[in-house]
């Protein structure tokens, strides 16, 4: 029976360019892919609409050019549209409550066993995918995350095993005992690889719920544009092949997807950097669109090969330039899913695609704008002192001047009659003196539908000075209110990415490199047998992690407790407590402080120590083992 790497290789091998059976699986592939473009095409004009409101976006250039050429003509200038950044403000709180809640605790994803047994190897896991969540610094792909999650009302992130490769300059011994350098290619990193998946460039099975098309699905693409040496490099290590007859890019009108975001139009740079280089006369090498996916297809039939499996199996493709298949091996993930977490928080259920955030937010912000403009337009049709005048008695070009300290010289026929009959400035009503406190209401309407308030801003409530549990009450009061969401972020997204990166370590790590990155000597070694069991990823429970203030406040109240209680002291060590008041407090070196004893562990001169009570003898009768007062009061403690 043939391997996997063997039906890897020779699959790979008869999709020869031009040939049949390539032209057939290419054909199978752009089926689904292209269906899948012209579906999520659907949504890419209210992604884009929701680009621009979080941009606050305006058109500056245009803006300049005006100003400019009124200037010239000696006009006056106009006032510039405000666009108020209310969905950006908001978006960037729920992102930041999401990243604190996730992130703050250690380790990140959880694992638990309801086995007595499994309790140990669960920890292990954890050990590891922390190390694994810090070595790729994921803390950066899960705020991207929570950002398109709130901004697009889809996001989506990729896991998928790596083991890299790199020289590295090691010290080795000659026959003759000299020490010289030499570079060796050596394992630098083997674990998950966790990547954010643009939702503009992310291609899913709209047959099934977005949020459930990583298990549901039949086919997942997800769309890059790599560099021709990357491709190169891949087909020397074995993973690609056919990578000199990948043709040109694909024409715009057929690359749907690719460039058609908006999030940097502000900032006038590219939304998809690396998708336009062939198209601006660039000398160097051409970057390479590459449509990756995994699908589900029955081998047998597709390769038109009754050797291969007759079964549905996940098998991994990458279509480059939409031309040629470069990539075509069997998908052997023990999780069976296809290798996405996505996450749709606004959901409604059942439908292919939702609102986010920033859709509900949208209408609030633009009349939020309209208010404040029309504002300023009233404010400043009063500065331009609206006149009725009389052109036969002054000089009509001296009244139009822009410039400051203007001189109004009269006719010749108007000499000698009242200048006041010359001009008359109009009254004028403020009709949008409201304005300014409608913008509050709406800002409280968009409060109340985002669950976002000025304490999880970090701004203060008006209302005088607030003591820290004040501020600390109503933030928590705030922020329960996205608990709920902050759940529905791990049930649909967080948790399977914590199973799929398990099952990924149980499966590929390998015991040599594991060792040799997590051996302390002998205080931690885990490798794949310290990680076998069987395991369940429970839901996050939302809420943000402890404050370190509520916590210090609390241990200081339980020293207290044991400096001034007997009882205690017989059970509790005063001196740790007071080290871990301290730590909480921020005085990481405390210990440094500690009095030695003495050789042989008597006690040191000059400090008292406790008394014991003689065998038979009531402590308590005989005074000993009283509370040790402390040499000096305690800053920081009530006295």
């Amino acid at each position: 029976m043939s391997t996997s790497a063997q039906v890897k290789e020779e699959v790979i091998d008869r999709l020869k360019p031009m040939s049949e059976l390539h032209n057939k699986v290419k054909r199978h592939l752009l089926d689904r892919l292209e269906f899948s473009e012209r579906k999520m095409g659907q949504f890419y004009a209210r992604w884009n609409a929701r680009e621009k409101q979080v941009q606050a976006y305006i058109n500056l250039q245009q803006y300049e050019k005006m100003l400019k050429a009124m200037n010239e003509k000696g006009e006056v200038p106009v006032a510039v549209s405000l666009t108020i950044p209310y969905t950006y403000a908001t978006i960037s709180t729920i992102a930041t409550y999401l990243t604190h809640t996730f992130t703050g605790r250690s380790p990140m994803l959880t694992v638990s066993s309801n086995s007595a047994e499994g309790v140990n190897a669960a920890q292990n896991l954890e050990t590891l995918l922390q190390w694994n969540v810090d070595s790729r610094q994921m803390l950066k792909r899960w705020m991207q995350f929570f950002k398109d999650g709130e901004i697009y009302g889809l996001g989506v992130m990729k896991c998928l095993w790596e083991v890299e490769s790199a020289r590295r300059t090691v010290r080795k011994q000659t026959v003759l005992g000299e020490e010289v350098s030499v570079r060796e290619e050596r394992v630098v990193f083997e674990g998950n690889d966790l990547e954010n998946v643009d939702v503009f460039l992310f291609f899913p099975d709209p047959r099934v719920p977005m949020a459930e098309v990583a298990w549901r699905g039949e086919y997942v693409f997800w769309r890059s544009f790599d560099s021709q040496h990357k491709l190169i490099k891949g087909e020397a290590d074995g993973k690609y092949k056919w990578t000199k007859d990948i043709g040109s890019m694909p024409a715009m009108g057929s690359n749907m997807g690719g460039g058609d975001s908006l999030r940097s139009l502000r900032a006038q740079g590219d939304s998809q950097p690396g998708s336009q280089t062939n198209r601006e006369n660039f000398t160097g090498l051409e970057f390479v669109q590459l449509d990756q996916g995994t699908v589900e297809i029955i081998p047998a039939r597709l390769f038109d090969d009754d050797s291969l499996s007759s079964r549905p199996e996940k098998w991994i493709f990458t279509l480059a330039n939409k031309n040629q298949i470069i990539q075509a091996e069997p998908f052997e993930y023990d999780h069976e899913w296809h290798p996405v977490c996505v996450v749709e928080p606004e959901t409604l259920g059942y439908g292919f695609g939702h609102l986010s955030t920033a859709d509900f937010l949208s209408p609030i912000q633009d009349a939020a704008s309209w208010f404040l403009n029309s504002h300023m337009h009233n404010v400043r049709s009063v500065l331009n002192n609206m006149l009725v005048v009389n052109p036969a008695m002054i000089e009509m070009k001296d009244l139009a001047s822009p410039k400051p300290g203007k001189l109004i010289r009269m006719k010749r026929s108007a000499l000698g009659q009242d200048p006041r009959n010359a001009v008359m400035q109009l009254q004028f009503y403020d009709v949008t003196r409201g304005n300014m406190s409608d913008l509050e209401g709406l800002f409280r309407m968009g409060d109340m539908l985002s669950s976002v308030n000025d304490n999880l801003r970090g701004q203060q409530e008006s209302g005088g000075r607030k003591t820290a549990t004040e501020v600390r009450t109503s933030g928590e009061a705030g922020a329960s209110r996205l608990t709920a969401k902050a759940k529905i972020y791990s049930a649909q997204a967080l948790s399977p990415l914590t199973s799929m990166m398990s099952i990924n370590m149980q499966q590929f790590l390998s015991t040599e490199y594991q060792m040799r990155v997590l051996g302390r000597g002998e205080t931690l070694s885990i490798g794949p047998e310290q990680i076998v069991g069987d395991f369940y990823f429970p839901v996050h429970d939302g809420t943000l992690p402890f404050d370190k203030v509520a916590m210090l406040d609390i241990w200081k109240e339980i020293l207290l407790g044991v400096v001034n209680q007997q009882e205690l002291q017989m059970g509790f060590d005063g001196t740790k407590i007071f080290e871990h008041v301290a730590e909480l407090g921020g005085a990481k070196n405390i210990s440094s402080f500690r009095r030695q004893q003495m050789p042989g562990g008597g006690p040191i001169p000059g400090v008292m120590q406790p008394q014991v009570a003689p065998p038979g003898v009531d402590p308590a009768a005989s005074g000993v083992n009283a509370p040790i007062p402390f040499p000096t009061p305690i800053r920081g403690l009530p006295q």
